[in-house]
């Protein structure tokens, strides 16, 4: 199973602010024991004619072995600490798919 987040940071998070969180956000994500790979990447913005709805900044995919394995970590506390505590400092908006390999 993969899980991929796309995130839409403020403009005044810094890189400096992206780059913590996503340190603290794989080191969670692996040490919780449920976790496979985790890997994250800025994105790449076009030019367009269309408006899209939602303009990600960057995103996240983490591999887990099963549906019960992402189950279990969406519910893990740690998790829903990580984001009260980043959406204090940072309010941002996220997205998310999940699929299978």
């Amino acid at each position: 199973m993969t899980h991929t987040i796309f995130f839409a940071f403020p403009d005044q998070m810094t890189e400096a602010d992206r780059a913590e969180f996503f340190r603290e956000g794989s080191a969670m994500a692996l040490g919780s024991g449920l976790v496979e790979s985790y890997v994250y990447r800025p994105a790449i913005p076009l030019p367009t004619q269309v408006a899209p709805a939602f303009v990600p900044t960057d995103m996240a995919q983490m591999k887990y072995p099963d549906l019960d394995s992402l189950r279990e970590y969406l519910s893990h506390p740690p998790v829903a600490q990580f984001v009260r505590k980043w959406q204090r400092k940072f309010p941002y908006r996220a997205v998310s798919v999940n699929t299978e390999d």
